[in-house]
């Protein structure tokens, strides 16, 4: 069937769904350019004309059907003895496969799935239109969450004949109302049965009724009560699993009128004042039915009456003074009446409204849905006033009255107070204050949980509380409540770069990006070229606040010297002081081989006070020889930077110099 163009309109694409009645495919509208689906009944129903007949009536009513949570039918139609129907495509699962794979379904998403449901049945029935067959595996979940009921009108068609001939009533068991599994007619309400059922499923993750065979599934719907929800999943609340049980009622009498009312029901379930509210029982209503009462007839003695003569009667009728006779024996009858009521009053009577007393039993500190059932279990009613305990969990008796161990009589009020957790305060404002006393005013309300960030500022001083969260006034437990803290540390730093021997040019650069303000001078060097930094205060890699002012000294060349009358010998060394040359290899290792290797030379003498000797780029093994004067008593030094990295130092003594030494 792949390929194929059913009445030459819709191309089968691919198989999306397989059941015992009909085979689905997604489908290409040609026509109008859409995906669609389209259902196949399977051959062996071709021959049944019954089926056929009722089958094709009951899809086209379905057509008149538009609404969000029902998926639409386009069109009905037969093509050489293919009979189908075209619906609306819809990308997403069926509930049956939801089920399968979350297994139970919260409460609340459960309601949100059905409710869609109800809606779209609600329609359905306005427009005399049952469906026969909700099931989950009839309900599809778009892939937004969006609920929509399918294959309205197609169990309809299904006869006692077409049951023999397919498995496809064997997953609608389980959902079947009793007057179904009767053979009787379904209606409305059928329809509300079966909802339940599913919603049953949904929050339970189990049918309703279980068996070895279909006809015992069957059996079950008829004779036996489901296990109420709560039992398998406590969290339902009360007022679900009231929806659910009257939604599964045997007698349809007892269900809900209409799917609208039932909606209606559904949309205050989870109301705070109806979570709790007294379980619905099918048998509640027939026994607060008004009973008969036989009338209480008082045990009197008979009274003879002995026959009269005729003669006798004559002379009565003559005699006036009998009637008085009369009223007297009608007074006497009427105190004797009278007083057998008045015994019956206070022997029978109060047998028959006689009501047991109990004691209260004691619940305080038990979770609510505990002590209701407890109380419950003994005939007593139970009221729930809710009150703020900052000791008590939440949802669990504080206090109950009357008071445990009273006693009471059956079907008295017991009244108990849940707690509702600690009482919620506002949100302090600690913005703006300093971190100590922030800390203070927090611990003053309650608050001991307190995590505290840190985070630069330039416009706040060092301590300042910058941020806040939760934010002022919001609602919180102090107790509970874990407050986050963001604290000014103060002006950033910026970390003051190595500049020496670089130009002008480069140090505004730097000054600019770090946000630093920079004071030029200048000085005569024999060895850092002009226009170069020869020294720099803060030293290289001092942090310092942003905005901080650095001083650079630039070269301005070598001095010229002054012309001498006598210039003295070249051998000669001025008095108090000697010079050397001392001889620097700076060795490559394998790893720094033909790559630029940065090399500098920082010295002090006589005549220099850090000054740079060599700042270059080598690729290989280099050989330096650097001047030193040293005063009498006074020493010299340098230092060799590898990549700004201290490599060698290296101090040399006046007296280590022999007159005349050249170095080493």
């Amino acid at each position: 069937m792949i390929g194929k163009r059913v009445s030459g309109r819709y191309k089968l694409l691919e198989v999306i769904g397989d059941g015992g009645m009909a085979i689905v495919y997604r489908a290409k509208d040609l026509l109008l350019d859409r995906d669609v689906a389209v259902k196949v009944l399977r051959s062996e129903f071709n021959k049944d004309e019954d089926f056929i007949r009722r089958f094709k009536r009951e899809a086209e009513s379905a057509t008149s059907l538009d609404h969000p949570n029902i998926v639409s039918i386009y069109d009905v139609g037969e093509d050489e003895e293919i009979y189908f129907i075209v619906m609306e495509y819809v990308q997403g699962k069926t509930l049956k496969q939801y089920i399968k794979e979350h297994g139970k379904i919260s409460v609340e998403e459960s309601l949100h799935i059905m409710k869609q449901i109800v809606s779209g049945m609600a329609v359905a029935h306005d427009h005399g239109i049952i469906h026969r067959d909700i099931k989950p595996h009839n309900i599809l979940i778009t892939d937004n969450g969006t609920a929509k009921l399918t294959d309205f009108g197609i169990a309809l068609a299904i006869t006692s004949a077409t049951i023999t001939h397919t498995n496809s009533i064997l997953g609608s068991v389980h959902y079947f109302s009793p007057e179904q599994a009767r053979g009787g007619i379904a209606n409305a309400k059928s329809d509300i049965y079966s909802f339940g059922a599913v919603l049953y499923e949904m929050v339970t993750g189990r049918v309703p009724f279980v068996g070895d065979s279909p006809v015992s599934v069957a059996l079950k719907h008829l004779q036996e009560n489901v296990i109420e929800p709560r039992r398998l999943n406590p969290e339902i609340p009360q007022s679900v699993e009231n929806i659910i049980l009257k939604s599964l009622a045997k007698n349809p009498l007892r269900r809900y009128n209409s799917a609208d009312e039932l909606l209606r029901d559904m949309n205050t379930a989870l109301d705070p004042d109806r979570i709790y509210e007294q379980k619905w029982n099918e048998e509640s209503e027939e026994d607060e039915r008004t009973k008969y009462i036989p009338p209480i007839v008082s045990q009197l003695e008979p009274v003879e009456i002995k026959e009269k003569s005729s003669a006798a009667e004559e002379v009565e009728k003559q005699e006036k003074p009998k009637k008085k006779r009369k009223w007297w024996l009608i007074v006497l009858l009427s105190l004797l009446l009278l007083g057998g009521a008045g015994i019956a009053a206070f022997t029978i009577l109060p047998s028959i409204f006689h009501v047991e007393e109990v004691s209260v039993p004691d619940v305080v500190g038990e979770e609510y849905v505990d002590a209701f059932d407890k109380l419950r279990a003994e005939g007593l009613e139970v009221k729930r006033q809710e009150v703020f305990d900052a000791e008590i969990e939440e949802g669990h008796v504080v206090r109950q009255d009357p008071s445990p161990g009273t006693k009471v009589k059956q079907q008295a009020i017991i009244t108990l107070y849940v707690s509702k957790g600690p009482e919620k305060e506002n949100m302090p404002d600690v913005e703006g204050y300093n971190i100590d006393e922030a800390k203070e005013l927090l611990k003053e309300n309650g608050f001991t949980k307190i995590n505290i960030n840190y985070e630069e500022s330039d416009t706040e001083l060092e301590g300042t509380v910058l941020t806040q969260s939760p934010d002022r006034d919001e609602k919180v437990t102090p107790s509970e409540t874990t407050v986050t803290l963001t604290v000014s540390s103060g002006t950033p730093t910026v970390q003051v770069q190595n500049l020496i021997g670089a130009t002008e040019q480069d140090v505004k650069t730097f000054a600019e990006n770090a946000g630093l303000t920079v004071e030029f001078s200048t000085e005569f060097s024999d060895t850092v070229e002009k226009g170069k930094v020869i020294s720099q205060n803060p030293s290289p890699f001092t942090q310092v606040e942003k905005g901080a002012t650095i001083s650079v000294v630039l070269s301005d060349g070598p001095e010229e010297p002054e012309e001498s009358e006598e210039p003295p010998a070249e051998d000669e060394q001025p008095p108090g002081e000697r010079t050397t040359t001392k001889q620097i290899e700076v060795k490559l290792g394998k790893k720094e081989k033909n790559e630029p290797v940065r090399v500098r030379i920082v010295y002090s003498d006589k005549n220099a006070s850090n000054e740079v000797f060599k700042d270059e780029e080598i690729t290989e093994t280099t050989n330096y020889d650097l001047p030193l004067t040293i005063a009498e008593g006074g020493s010299a030094s340098y230092v060799v930077y590898i990549n700004d990295k201290e490599q060698k130092k290296e101090t040399i003594k006046y007296d280590d110099i022999k007159e005349g030494d050249d170095g080493d």
